[in-house]
This record gives structure tokens, C-alpha cells and sequence, in this order.
């Protein structure tokens, strides 16, 4: 889909090229003073700091919406009667998401305006470099800000919480969270749904259409101050610029750009990160591989009977650290001696207990071998697109191809025109030439006399 709408798009930037008759345009810059590297240093250095520390405030920001989360968790659950507690993962999931969404959507603005001082420090050649840099820079600190909190929760959540008797603690603390038995494709479906819907909503209707429409009014009423507006006047028809005298500024069509990311070389790059993405995410975070290793290679009667077991490992609840079992050992009305959980690892009773089993190490070749082998498809899938549909409309170039041909064909008249003028040229100099060499002269004029009226002829011609 992206390779197709990819091509269109060409296709439809050629067309308008053809329209607007730009198809052999080519842009001269000039330039009256040249600043050098030393000149453009300190600017550059500016950006580079700059950019890294607003991304490190991004993910200092999604650090602590995991503690909160992690620390909401822990209270709720402490707190919470038992009825209540199978609701915790959706009340700390939504209000994290909520929480995330306003960080967003804040962080969005002001990340565009440093954005633009950014690129204004630079001093940019061109408004075609301006722009080339301001989109770069701000679409750079935006992809990190919207898509940091949902890389976490496809990509980190879950992996590094440790093993029952080995924990990973945050400050000594808090354990990190992990993903709900079926896995974290569910809440990541929730987070996305929440942050892009969310965003898209407060930001089409607040900051564009409620702040320019409470700037419009402002703005009426102080012009409404200054000069007292009579009956006549208001009630008679308003032309269009008096309309249009009370609307907002233009503020240039970025923004929209930035919403809708419309310009091919980011989408292309977008296009061929997405196809990664992608493949990391069906790869590891649904049980689609496990479940294709586990029919193919374990299972004894070829159906996934007995999927759930092989994926759970084994642990004695005596090997618990102390101060980190369960606080009622009897609340099953019995004894607890083996529990499960899931991961593949080795068995209390093994030399290597507790280790990373062969299992893993097969489901996580089988997981490296389907990413490489879905982003390889999809990208021959994508050049086939690309190869298959002409970057330019067939009527187009056809146009272009005529109107080639035109011009040859008046170059060559034209051509041909000066070349017979030429020849008509040396024609009668060749005539008048002869003429001269057949002139009889006078008996009264010297032969000095002659050679002179013979290049004076020469002259005249």
C-alpha cells in the first residue's frame, strides 16, 4: 500500500510539473556572502545539543510515566479489595495513556518552536533549504515524542523483569512491570488507539479551529473598539478581502504537512522503517512465532495441544529471596511447591537450573529469520511496485515527447533559414567578387587607380 501510494505520488508531482510547466526548470542560487564552516559552527553545535537533549527529555518523560505506572500498580494492588484488583492493569494502562497523550501533544508544540529557531540560527541559504531543514528537525522530535511511549510497550515491556527469585528492582523498590498473560499486543492496540485518535481530536479541534477562531473574535473586537461600526455599514453586504481582513495570518502550509506527512523522501524513509517495525512486531510481540516453532518442531501429534506447557518453565518456591514470596503461602487452601511461569528456562531440577533453555535460543533464531525474511518480501514486493508503475504518466510523457519533437523541428527550420541566408550572402559577395575582376579599367587611370576601385566594389558589398 505504501509503495503504491508512494508511486502515485510521483506520478502526481509530475503531472503538476507538466501543468505548472516546470519540467526543465532548474533553480540558480546566488549567493553575495558565503559564510564559512567557522561561521556556521557554533549554529550547528547549538542544533546537535539541542536535538539530543529535548530526545532525552522525551525518554526521561516516558521514564517517568514507568514509574508511575510501576508505583500506581503497586499501591492498587496493596489497597485494592480483590475484586478490584483485576481492574488495576486497566486503570493504570488508561491514565498513563491519558497522562502520555497531554505530554504529547504539549511537547509537540514547543518542540516546533525550537524547531524554528533552530533552523533560523542557521541562516539557510534558500526558503527551499529553510523549509527542507525546519521539516527535518521538526518532524525528527516529533516521530520521537508520539512514538517513544509505544516502541516501549512493543518492544521493552516485558523483557527485562527477570525470573521468580530473581527480580529486576527499580530503585530497590518497585519490580518492573510486565505484559498481561496473552502478551502486550492487546495494550499496545490501546495505547495507539488512544494517543493517535486523542491527538488527532484535541488537535484539529483546539489548535485548529478553537484558538483560531478565539483569535479571529479577539481581533474583531478590538477593531470594534477603535472605530464604532454604523447600522448601514454593518447590515450592508461585506466584499471578500473585508471578510478576509478579520481571519487569522497565513502561517505557511507546514504545519498541515506536519500533520499529514506528505513529502516523498520522509515517506519513503517512514515507508522502509514501518516495514521493520512491522516484522519486530509480529516477530516479538505476539506468540505467532513460538506457536509455528512449536508445531513444527515439538509437538508430537502435529497440532498445538500442549502449546501453553512448553512455553511455561518450572520454579521451586523455596528458591525465593528473602522477603520476595508471596505473602499468603495457603491462599490456594494447600501448599505450594513448584509454580509456573512463563519463559524458557531450565527446571529447578537440572544441573543448569534456572537457565536460559535451548528453546529460547530456537525461538529466537526463528524470530531473527522472520524478520529478515518478511522485511526482504516486502521490500521486492515494494521495488516490483516501483518497477511496474511509470514514475511519469504515459499521456504526460507523450505530451513531453511531442512537444520535444516541435521544438526540434522549429530548431531545425530555424536552422536551415540562417543557412541559406548564408549562402544567399556568400552568393552575391561571390558575384560581386567576379564583377570586380571583370571590370574594364580607364585608359586615364593608373593601375593603382584600378586595385583601388576594384576594393572599393569590395567594399561596397
Amino acid at each position: 500500500m505504501a509503495a503504491t501510494f508512494m508511486e502515485h505520488w510521483k506520478r502526481k508531482q509530475m503531472r503538476l510539473n507538466y501543468r505548472w510547466d516546470l519540467t526543465g526548470f532548474e533553480e540558480e542560487e546566488t549567493e553575495k556572502e558565503k559564510l564559512t564552516w567557522k561561521d556556521r559552527f557554533p549554529a550547528y553545535l547549538t542544533n546537535f545539543v539541542s536535538i539530543i537533549f529535548m530526545i532525552g527529555l522525551t525518554f526521561a518523560i516516558v521514564f517517568g510515566v514507568i514509574i508511575y505506572r510501576i508505583s500506581t500498580a503497586a499501591a492498587l494492588a496493596i489497597s485494592a479489595s480483590p475484586g478490584g484488583r483485576s481492574n488495576i492493569r486497566v486503570t493504570v494502562t488508561a491514565t498513563a495513556v491519558i497522562i502520555n497523550l497531554v505530554v504529547i501533544i504539549i511537547l509537540d508544540e514547543v518542540y516546533g518552536c525550537i524547531a524554528r529557531w533552530l533552523t533560523q540560527i542557521e541562516v539557510p541559504k534558500t526558503d527551499k533549504s529553510f523549509e527542507e531543514r525546519l521539516i527535518f528537525k521538526a518532524f525528527l522530535l516529533k516521530f520521537v515524542n508520539a512514538y517513544t511511549p509505544i516502541f516501549y510497550v512493543a518492544f521493552f515491556k516485558g523483557r527485562f523483569v527477570g525470573r521468580p527469585g530473581q527480580y529486576v528492582y527499580i530503585f530497590h523498590s518497585f519490580r518492573m512491570e510486565e505484559c498481561a498473560p496473552g502478551g502486550c499486543l492487546m495494550e499496545l492496540c490501546i495505547q495507539l488507539s488512544i494517543i493517535m485518535l486523542g491527538k488527532q481530536l484535541i488537535q484539529n479541534n483546539l489548535f485548529e479551529i478553537g484558538i483560531p477562531k478565539m483569535k479571529k473574535l479577539i481581533r474583531y473586537l478590538k477593531l470594534k473598539r477603535r472605530r464604532p461600526v454604523d447600522h448601514e455599514e454593518h447590515m450592508k453586504k461585506k466584499q471578500r478581502y473585508e471578510v478576509d481582513y478579520n481571519l487569522e495570518p497565513f502561517a505557511g502550509l507546514t504545519p498541515e504537512y506536519m500533520e499529514m506527512r506528505i513529502w516523498y523522501n520522509i515517506l519513503r524513509a517512514v515507508g522502509k522503517l514501518a516495514v521493520i517495525i512491522n516484522a519486530f512486531v509480529i516477530s516479538f510481540t505476539s506468540d505467532f512465532i513460538p506457536r509455528l516453532v512449536y508445531l513444527y518442531m515439538y509437538s508430537e501429534s502435529g497440532t498445538m495441544h500442549g502449546f501453553v506447557n512448553h512455553t511455561l518453565s518450572y520454579f521451586n518456591v523455596s528458591d525465593f529471596q528473602e522477603g520476595t514470596a508471596p505473602n499468603y503461602p495457603m491462599e490456594l487452601g494447600y501448599p505450594v511447591q513448584i509454580c509456573r511461569y512463563k519463559d524458557y528456562r531450565e527446571p529447578p531440577w537440572s544441573e543448569n537450573k534456572y537457565e536460559i533453555a535451548k528453546d529460547f535460543w530456537a525461538v529466537l533464531a526463528a524470530r531473527l529469520a522472520f524478520v529478515i525474511v518478511f522485511q526482504n518480501l516486502v521490500m521486492f514486493m515494494s521495488d516490483f511496485v516501483d518497477w511496474i508503475i511509470p514514475d511519469i504518466p504515459k499521456d504526460i510523457s507523450q505530451q513531453i515527447h511531442k512537444e520535444k519533437v516541435l521544438m526540434v523541428e522549429v530548431f531545425m527550420k530555424e536552422e536551415q533559414g540562417k543557412l541559406q541566408l548564408l549562402e544567399t550572402w556568400r552568393d552575391t559577395d561571390k558575384r560581386k567578387g567576379e564583377n570586380c575582376n571583370n571590370h574594364s579599367p580607364r585608359s586615364s587611370m593608373s593601375h593603382r587607380g584600378s586595385v583601388s576601385s576594384c576594393h572599393s566594389c569590395h567594399v561596397n558589398v
